[in-house]
């Protein structure tokens, strides 16, 4: 029940947190639309509860997080430490949410400048369209994450795609439900600070800690994440293109996603005469992704990363604020160009008016709000999503160039930059230990020719960038010729910048983490992909009118023109949205073949309920190389567990592989020696399990189980749990 509450009351504070920063919200949706009329067919909530929930959530959980850290120096009993956190978290938030409604309930409602603001068409079809949607989008991710992570009976499954990022994950998330991971360590690599965007996982470890499970404090937030996020998109994408369609086909191109793997694929079945049928069983039955281009074989852009990567969807939905938040300063920049006369005062609009550079007074849009709404999204972004905030910083750096009070973005960007540098800081030892711009063309292709980036993206996206750009230059004619501020197709370079940057810098040790940057660059080229197959199931052509001048019927036609062009326009959709889909379709079936397959784990573990009843958790365990084990959902730290992971995180694992071996050899049979450096490093256990024999180790390393038995005390044994002993070090 406290963790269902801690959820409500983070929805409810980010509610009241944009209530107070946006007194109108639906003055922002005008200001992001070049059409008044669909703002009157798009309820609030649409944006208010989904970016509510994020805002919410991200404010509550690094509140929490802080005041916890801040508490555990004068406060030794963690769990004293924990209680008192949790109780003046409510109470703060509480405050916090009363002052804010009491601020909203004192303005003036009787504002003139709202009469020309569109108010909700509150109809029974926009209910049940938009509600539907949700539910399904819900219905979606909630298989999606419980399929590869759940808890039934007494053993939890981890799907096969997904175990390897599960599982640091799920060390992290028990290090904050049953242990105390303060200050905070990485749970496979102790004692050398973290370097990881953890605090997604440290909400999750607050809900076990409040109550939830564990499968369920992890998939519970994962599953609100993406459905925000999914309607943050669906509502950008009606915004820009006027379409209510839009909010069901963009997350459905997030969902299937643009490729042309399935096709190289069915042509290489077809070349070895395997009849049609027999190619579709075969496609539906795999249980491995196809590799076209490197990595596709990991699953890197299928369904798969979502599951894989639970905070990526949070990093998503905080992009897409940000960018509706800024989009009406894009807009009205748009809007004061196309007003000048000539090229001079164009000029001057755009570099030397006092608009260019500061929020116009007295504006209804509050900018100041937006700004605060945004400084604070961003300086809590750097360990939620350290990727994000970088994309989002790339996708604002291009929006700013084009639009008006530039200065409001140098501020977001400088609260974003100061932030960052505090916590890596305090976190990592520094910005460096974090994030390294390297200059790396070319991504992980191996032709890094411009003709192989091409090639690689054709194959990776299908269509999706060719549609984008094309309906983005169809926009940008469009738009010239009526007269229009030109903000989309502008909006459409900034989201690409991010995917462009992955091209050109290395930011960590693994180029491949540069996927992130692409990904989310692609996710926002489908909201103009879901523009252009609207508009194709509705096309924006208006029947000529008989009583009207030829000057009114100018752009328009006759009824049985557009009835034959609206009947070709929807063929088209139709058969484009079955290549846009197909390989995402495919990748769907392996998704579901492959986790047929799970890791186990016993979650009433002997071992497990030892630890956590019998060790403080501060305390170290010398561990086998371990991944996902029973041993991690204790939420005690291993000196040197999966060394993948130690190592995309940032850490040293090169030295440190070498000091494991070392200390795994006994120390060359020194037991003194042995004993100096685990209390150096506070290890304090040794955990002797036959998995140490299951590694490969360099030649002359191995287990020395001899040594350890016979020189130190061994305080458990589980003959039931894998025959596992624990042996205290010092």
């Amino acid at each position: 029940m406290l963790a269902f509450l801690y959820l409500i009351l983070c929805l409810v504070y980010g509610i009241s947190l944009i209530s107070l920063c946006i007194p109108d919200v639906r003055r922002l949706f005008v200001a992001c639309s070049p059409s008044k009329k669909i703002v009157a067919k798009i309820p609030s909530v649409m944006f208010t509860v989904p970016a509510g929930f994020i805002i919410g959530m991200i404010c509550v959980t690094a509140f929490s997080y802080y005041l916890t850290l801040g508490l555990s120096y004068p406060i030794h009993k963690t769990d004293l430490c924990r209680r008192l956190s949790i109780l003046i978290t409510f109470a703060v938030f509480a405050v916090l949410i009363a002052t804010n409604i009491s601020i909203c309930l004192k303005r003036d409602p009787k504002d003139p400048s709202n009469s020309a603001i569109p108010q909700y068409n509150n109809s029974v079809g926009n209910v049940i369209y938009y509600g539907i949607c949700t539910v399904v989008f819900t219905v979606i991710s909630a298989f999606l994450m419980f399929y590869t992570y759940r808890i039934t009976g007494n053993e939890l499954y981890a799907g096969y795609s997904t175990f390897s990022d599960l599982s640091p994950h799920t060390a992290m998330v028990s290090s904050f439900g049953v242990g105390f991971n303060f200050p905070t360590q990485y749970m496979h690599f102790s004692g050398d600070g973290i370097q990881y965007h953890f605090f997604f996982y440290y909400l999750c470890g607050t809900l076990e800690y409040l109550g939830l499970p564990i499968d369920w404090a992890i998939n519970l937030p994962s599953i609100i994440t993406m459905v925000c996020a999914f309607d943050l998109l669906g509502l950008i994408t009606v915004l820009y293109f006027r379409r209510r369609s839009g909010f069901a086909i963009a997350p459905v191109l997030v969902l299937f996603r643009s490729s042309m793997n399935v096709f190289v694929h069915i042509k290489e079945l077809k070349e070895l005469g395997i009849p049609a049928k027999a190619i579709a069983e075969s496609i539906l039955h795999s249980s491995t992704w196809y590799k076209v281009t490197p990595y596709d074989d990991w699953g890197i852009w299928a369904i798969n990363v979502y599951p894989n990567q639970r905070h990526l969807m949070l990093g998503i939905s905080c992009v897409l604020i940000l960018m509706l938040l800024m989009t009406p300063f894009v807009r009205r920049m748009g809007i004061s160009l196309i007003k000048a006369a000539d090229a001079k005062e164009k000029i001057n609009a755009f570099i030397y008016s006092r608009e260019a550079w500061l929020w116009r007074k007295d504006d209804p849009l509050h900018p100041l709000g937006l700004m605060v709404l945004s400084s604070i999204l961003v300086a809590l972004m750097p360990f939620f999503h350290g990727s994000a905030l970088i994309t989002a910083l790339l996708v604002l750096l291009i929006m700013a160039i084009f639009s008006e009070s530039r200065l409001v973005y140098a501020c977001i960007a400088a609260v974003s930059v100061i932030s960052s540098f505090i916590q890596t800081r305090c976190f990592s030892g520094s910005a460096g230990n974090v994030v390294k711009f390297e200059y790396a063309p070319g991504f992980v292709l191996e032709d890094k020719t411009a003709g192989g980036v091409i090639s690689y993206l054709y194959n990776v996206t299908g269509l999706t960038l060719i549609i984008a750009i094309l309906f983005a230059v169809i926009i940008l004619i469009r738009d010239i010729i009526r007269r229009k501020p030109l903000y989309r197709t502008l909006i459409l370079l900034a989201g690409m910048a991010p995917g462009i940057f992955a091209f050109m810098y290395k930011v960590s040790l693994e180029m491949l983490a540069n996927h992130k940057f692409i990904q989310i660059s692609l996710i926002l080229a489908d909201i103009f992909v879901a523009g252009a197959l609207s508009e194709l199931f509705w096309l924006p052509v208006k029947v000529k009118d008989p009583l009207a001048s030829n000057e009114d019927n100018k752009w328009k036609v006759t009824k049985g023109v557009k009835i034959a062009l609206q009947i070709v326009s929807i063929i088209l959709a139709v058969a484009l949205i079955a290549p846009l889909t197909a390989t995402g379709v495919s990748e769907w079936a392996t998704y579901i073949n492959l986790n047929r397959n799970c890791v186990i784990v016993r979650t009433d573990s002997e071992l497990t309920e030892w630890i956590m009843e019998n060790t403080s958790p501060d305390d170290v365990f010398l561990t086998p190389q371990w991944s996902m084990n029973r041993f991690f959902l204790a939420g005690r730290p291993a000196y040197y567990g999966h060394a993948y992971y130690a190592w995309s995180a940032g850490h040293d694992t090169y030295t440190r592989e070498k000091i494991y071996y070392w200390l795994i050899s006994g120390c060359g049979n020194d037991i003194d020696e042995f004993r100096r450096y685990c209390q150096e490093r506070g290890i304090r256990y040794l955990i002797d399990d036959p998995e140490f024999n299951n590694f490969n180790y360099p030649e002359g390393v191995s287990y020395n189980s001899e040594f350890f038995s016979q020189n130190l005390q061994q305080v458990a044994y589980f003959p039931n749990d894998g025959g596992t002993i624990v042996y205290k070090i010092y």
